[in-house]
């Protein structure tokens, strides 16, 4: 793929200008144009004034005069100097990529701080010039790993619109997602007391803390209040992430240690069940074997979902990691369910609020439980993890951290609530908790508990009329005692268990997963990493635009842009799912790269009754089928499922917010509107014909949703149709990004943070030399073979000043070429305005060749060297389209023509007025000047053809006028954007060497004509008036002044072009804004 479509890409933006420039207006146009000029001119000259005042000979006429012309509209050096100046650029941008490789990590920077770009934010680069001369011969005989011709990451940069980025997890993120809130219930009438075990330390909270207080808001703490006999209380605990370090977290509330009581079964259950590395491998092939069940059910869809490491949270709880050292882990239980459309309709209220969902994802029901035994007392405890649906099943009480409480119909839905609503959005894990006073068989551990869509009413024969209010203190080790407070171990027993026999069966297995007690659950979401905050943030005010294309649904999307700093507003995101892949099973599996507790969007809007439905205990069998595992070739990393139901059938009414339980009805599920009020378009197939008959705003946003690779590739590509440069940043490690990177102007494979099992597992283990490249390096290599440039996330490379870095170079090179291209068409011009005039020749060919191929490279070439502007990030650059109209061409007249214009009329006058001059000392006797001619009867130039010396004094002195002004005009041309009272030419000391040696090399050259002019023709010369070549010097200081001026004017309209540019930039309001 990467050679077959290796010459597909888009040309650059400078190509296709220069293109335009080089090919369309000056050898498509303007070179026949002047050719034609000059041979039609010479022609009548030849044929009716040879008599009257003399013309040169055929040859001169007819050969020598319009290659004199042409020359300078032919590409003599300019393609040389062109790939010559884009290698350095390169060896630059190399040289300057490698020195942020070789420095120190960045330090970290507070996402809340604005990002500066006002300042020359640029660092001094010194460049090793040796490094520089390595890196330009390599690249310039293609020996350097870098695509610079096909792919230039220096042009793309350069001409940046649109940065987009495919991957998010270890790129945009962090690779691992951080615990945000943790929810569980306590008692409302009572208020848990400070701890003061030996890890945890005592806090100066208040005990005597008011049941006022508790119903109180703040902005680190959520309570939401039940009205019922129960008294309980939904407590949230936020948590904040270290934004320097992966898995750092922190309680947001300084008083979340009074919870603490609470807070200690969930520590424990996270250190020996979640972050316990014995458990892994069982529970990657439990996820294997529901993902083949999959295959099965086009109404599955597969997701990744790792169990995810919440040690940090047990950490700050104040667990230590020997506490798990205490326990033997026994044997594991796995449990799942699958999920009917009426269950969905009946359980999962909060996509009521969501009108326009037809197809909801969410968390596939399942529940995994470890057995662990204690080494010194030998008891046997339960400890379960999983979705809260089915954890809540098996639980008649919870924990409040003081006592077992009987759990309510009102408790259920609090902790319903809080799950339906929080999954919609991000990860959520229930825990659960029993003591057992049965072994379980080890052939247990062998089997997968599969229960039928509707089976709350298995859990009713084995649930406990009175559950006994057993102390839940006394289910540890005392040994634990330091790290978790006052626990010894006892016997708890249930009066409904059998203690004598082994769990040994399918119904003893399920019965022993029954009657726990309620924990609490924790949220899980990937943290956006600071750096890239600042650089979505940089790039807004370089006006270029960061898109985000994400595989995952609306609203986990818009959550994460939200914390990347995206705008996530009514008209900012658009999600790119076809309506017919809905109902197409492989189109979904393409989209199981989606996190959990996804809505698919489409746009039907469905709604359902209201519902009554009580639990049903009749209307279904109950059924428990066993699954041995099977040994399967596909091995696939640890996943959960996700149900995908179609929401659609039935004619069902859902109700609004207003449904909700007490809990919950000040809170939305989400704090988005979803109902579309832009009328964006959904689904690739109508992004083009809204954006040609509706408005552009699918061009200006920065949130795809939805994606996978055939839809990104394609919206990169109407992308590029409407003239944006897109820059992709895509994960090294998916495969599946390489279509997208061909697709791209240029891309950037980036090596993600790799996502670890345990903050205490390596995340790789290295290689040896003698063992070879290791797969991740050789697939990293094999993925980022069409990429421009590849680089580690780790690593401190500063896109943002490579962007610069490259913007302020091709800004140099651009402005490089119009002074060139201007002074060419110049010096053609002024040739044809000569023969016009009827005056001889006013360059010769040889002439004409030193200022193609010396003078004026050396004076553009030299403004390469301009110093960074500081202000090159706050301008919006143009879109790849390149469009002449009157409109322009009345400015590049009006820009151009008046700079040069003063150097054309005095260079021709140079030449008239210096033959008149002359004319009077070199007439024939009984003859007079006809015009500037002699002796008009001489037909080789009226008499100048006998005095070649006097024609080549009036060249050289030309020659030596023009270089004079383009020298002056190329003042005006080192810094386009500022005046000369505003910043010095002379800062850039590459230029001010370059007109030094130009000047010396022409002095030079003319010099030595005038020297034999004057030995020859002195005497004839005497009374020749000195002032007129003095005249024609003083009009040097006029052109500059002129220069100015018009450079004045100039600045005035880029600034209301820019202040346009921006606006647009930033405007998204089409016309079907509600606003």
């Amino acid at each position: 793929m990467a050679l077959d479509q290796a010459l597909d890409r888009p040309v650059t933006y400078y190509n296709r200008k220069r293109h335009l420039l080089m090919i369309c207006c000056i050898e498509h146009l303007t070179y026949p144009i002047f050719v034609i000029i000059i041979l039609v001119i010479n022609l009548l000259r030849y044929l009716y004034l040879t008599d009257y005042l003399g013309t040169g000979h055929w040859s001169e006429m007819f050969l020598l005069q319009p290659i004199a012309v042409s020359l300078p509209l032919l590409p003599l050096v300019f393609p040389t100097c062109w790939i010559f100046l884009n290698c350095f650029g390169m060896a630059r941008f190399k040289a300057l990529f490698k020195l942020y490789l070789s420095a120190k990590k960045l330090q970290f920077v507070d996402p809340f701080e604005e990002a500066d770009i006002n300042g020359n934010s640029h660092p001094d680069v010194v460049y090793n010039w040796l490094e520089l001369k390595e890196y330009f011969f390599n690249i310039l005989f293609g020996n350097e790993h870098m695509m610079s011709r096909s792919a230039s990451i220096l042009h793309v940069l350069g001409s940046v619109t649109a940065l987009c980025c495919v991957d998010k997890k270890g790129i945009l993120s962090w690779p691992n997602p951080t615990a945000e809130k943790v929810f569980f219930l306590r008692n409302a009438n009572i208020l848990s007391p400070s701890s003061s075990t030996g890890s945890v330390d005592k806090t100066g909270t208040d005990k005597n803390h008011q049941d006022s207080e508790e119903i109180k808001v703040n902005s680190n703490r959520t309570s939401y209040v039940q009205h019922d006999m129960s008294h309980s209380t939904a407590e949230v605990l936020d948590l904040t992430h270290d934004h320097a370090l992966p898995f750092r977290l922190q309680f947001d509330d300084h008083s979340w240690r009074q919870h603490l009581n609470s807070l200690k079964p969930l520590g424990l259950a996270i250190l020996l069940n979640t972050c316990n590395m014995d458990t892994q491998e069982h529970y990657m092939q439990f996820c294997c074997h529901v993902a083949c069940e999959t295959f099965y059910n086009e109404n599955l869809v597969p997701v990744t979902n790792r169990r995810r490491c919440l040690c940090e949270l047990a950490k700050q709880i104040g667990f230590q990691d020997q506490a798990q050292k205490i326990f033997q882990l026994e044997q594991q239980l796995c449990t799942f369910r699958h999920v009917q459309p009426e269950m969905v309709r009946r359980d999962i209220k909060f996509a009521r609020s969501l009108s326009i969902a037809t197809k909801l994802k969410f968390p596939f029901p399942h529940m995994v439980a470890v057995v662990v035994k204690e080494r010194s007392g030998g008891g046997l405890q339960l400890l379960t993890q999983g979705t809260a649906d089915i954890i809540l099943d098996s639980c008649i009480e919870y924990w409040d951290g003081h006592d077992l409480c009987p759990l309510s119909a009102s408790d259920r839905k609090k902790v319903q609530d809080f799950y339906q609503r929080t999954s919609l959005t991000s990860y959520c894990t229930a825990f659960a908790y029993r003591p057992l006073t049965r072994a379980i068989n080890d052939k247990m551990s062998e089997i997968y508990l599969e229960l039928p869509a509707d089976s709350k009413h298995l859990y009713t024969p084995h649930r406990s009329p009175t559950p006994l209010p057993w102390d839940f203190r006394n289910v540890l080790d005392p040994r634990v005692r330091g790290i978790l407070g006052q626990f010894h171990s006892t016997d708890s027993l249930l009066c409904n268990e059998n203690k004598d026999d082994d769990v040994s069966d399918i119904e003893s297995c399920f019965e022993v997963q029954c009657n726990q007690v309620f924990i609490g659950m924790v949220t899980m979401q990937y943290q956006a990493q600071t750096d890239m905050v600042q650089l979505i943030e940089q790039l807004d005010r370089a006006c270029i635009r960061f898109v985000h294309f994400s595989k995952e649904n609306e609203l986990r999307s818009r959550v994460f842009s939200e914390k990347m700093g995206l705008e996530s507003g009514w008209n900012c995101h658009i999600s790119l799912l076809s309506e017919g892949a809905s109902t197409n099973l492989n189109n979904s599996r393409t989209m199981s790269m989606s996190a959990p507790s996804a809505i698919n969007t489409d746009f039907s809007t469905v709604k359902f009754d209201d519902e009554t439905t009580e639990w049903n205990t009749g209307t279904s069998q109950a059924k428990s089928a066993m699954s041995h595992r099977e040994q399967d070739t596909v091995r696939s990393e640890d996943s959960v499922l996700v149900q995908s139901v179609d929401l659609g059938s039935g004619q069902e009414a859902w109700r609004s917010l207003s449904c909700l339980t007490d809990s919950t009805e000040q809170s939305a599920p989400v704090n988005f509107d979803l109902s579309n009020r832009a009328k964006l378009p959904r689904g690739i197939e109508k992004i083009r014909p809204h954006i040609e008959l509706i408005d552009n705003v699918p061009l200006l946003v920065s949130l795809f949703t939805d994606c996978n690779t055939t839809v990104t590739r394609e919206m990169l590509h109407i992308m590029q149709d409407y003239g944006e440069v897109v820059c992709v940043l895509g994960s090294s490690a998916n495969a599946e990004n390489m279509p997208i990177f061909m697709q791209a102007d240029a891309g950037v494979a980036v090596e993600p943070l790799y996502p670890q099992v345990c903050q205490k597992v390596p995340v790789l283990v290295p290689t040896t030399e003698n063992q070879g490249i290791s797969p991740v390096d050789l697939s990293r290599a094999l993925n980022s073979v069409a990429c421009s440039l590849s680089v580690k996330r780790e690593d401190p490379v500063a896109i943002f000043h490579l962007i610069m870095e490259a913007r302020h170079y091709m800004k140099n090179v651009w402005n490089c070429i119009q002074f060139w291209l201007c002074c060419l068409v110049t010096l053609s011009f002024m040739q044809i305005l000569s023969a016009v005039l009827l005056l001889p020749p006013l360059f010769s060919v040889d002439q004409v060749l030193w200022l193609c191929c010396l003078i004026i490279p050396i004076l553009s070439t030299s403004m390469i060297a301009t110093p960074i502007d500081s202000t090159i990030m706050q301008r919006a650059t143009g879109k790849n389209q390149c469009v002449v109209n009157g409109e322009v061409t009345l400015f590049v007249l009006w820009c151009y023509g008046t700079k040069f214009l003063p150097t054309v009329i005095t260079v021709i006058l140079s030449q008239c007025i210096s033959f008149l001059t002359f004319c009077p000392l070199y007439v024939p006797q009984n003859s007079k000047c006809l015009y500037i001619y002699p002796d008009p009867r001489d037909q080789i130039w009226g008499g100048w053809g006998n005095r070649p010396i006097v024609v080549l004094v009036v060249q050289h002195f030309a020659l030596t006028l023009i270089v004079l002004h383009f020298v002056t005009i190329s003042i005006s041309f080192v810094h386009r954007e500022y005046s000369i009272w505003k910043k010095n030419p002379m800062n850039n000391c590459t230029w001010f060497l370059g007109v030094f040696i130009v000047l010396c090399v022409q002095a030079a050259f003319s010099g030595v004509t005038f020297r034999k002019f004057w030995r020859e023709e002195g005497k004839k010369i005497e009374n020749f008036p000195i002032f007129v070549p003095l005249f024609f010097l003083l009009s040097v200081p006029l052109t500059f002044a002129i220069n100015e001026l018009i450079k004045w004017q100039e600045i005035k309209v880029n600034v209301r072009y820019q202040k346009r540019a921006r606006l647009e930039f930033g405007t998204k309001l089409g016309m079907n804004s509600p606003f």
